[in-house]
């Protein structure tokens, strides 16, 4: 059993990455403006954590699929992938996708990312919210239970104010005014 609950740094750059060349596979009239947002994000993933070789190898592979998908809108060459992306099993599910989308956020707040590599970061977490629905799984998921939490919120303040009452004797009421 994997017990792996973390992404890496390579890991969230390498998902990114994959998730570019998957949309530029349905390119047909242009390249996806979200694309470039995505190999900026990698690139500051690279920059903020030092990826190494293996950063330059995921902007790499990015930049040989853009070129690819350019030359297939300009005159209808089709190249082949550098690597087989249905192979790759990379559908995160939402635990990923927020794991992913926090550590996007964390990379962004440190002092060393630029303003362009923030914007992108930032960009690029929306779009992953956005990935396989999460963003509609988040929304129903949360409406519910904020509604009971709420429901639990006010009938424990109810609760405070009545031990309130309670343990203040005939002075409750008033400072239980003061406290409104």
């Amino acid at each position: 059993m994997n017990d792996h609950t973390c992404f890496t740094h390579v890991e969230a750059a390498t998902l990114i990455a994959h998730e570019a060349v998957i949309l530029l596979d349905a390119v047909e009239t242009e390249v996806p403006s979200c694309v470039s947002e995505f190999r900026t994000a990698v690139e500051a993933l690279n920059t903020v954590h030092g990826l190494g070789e293996d950063g330059q190898a995921l902007l790499a592979w990015m930049d040989v699929e853009v070129k690819n998908a350019q030359r297939y809108i300009d005159d209808g060459t089709s190249l082949p992938s550098l690597i087989d992306t249905c192979r790759l099993d990379m559908v995160p599910d939402a635990v990923a996708q927020m794991e992913l989308v926090w550590l996007l956020f964390d990379t962004a707040a440190k002092e060393v990312c630029g303003p362009e590599q923030r914007r992108a970061l930032m960009s690029t977490a929306r779009t992953i919210t956005d990935m396989r629905g999460l963003d509609d799984l988040l929304r129903s998921t949360l409406k519910p239970n904020v509604a009971a939490l709420a429901s639990a919120l006010d009938t424990a303040l109810s609760d405070i104010h009545d031990g309130l009452r309670s343990d203040a004797g005939p002075c409750a009421g008033s400072a239980h005014q003061e406290l409104q």
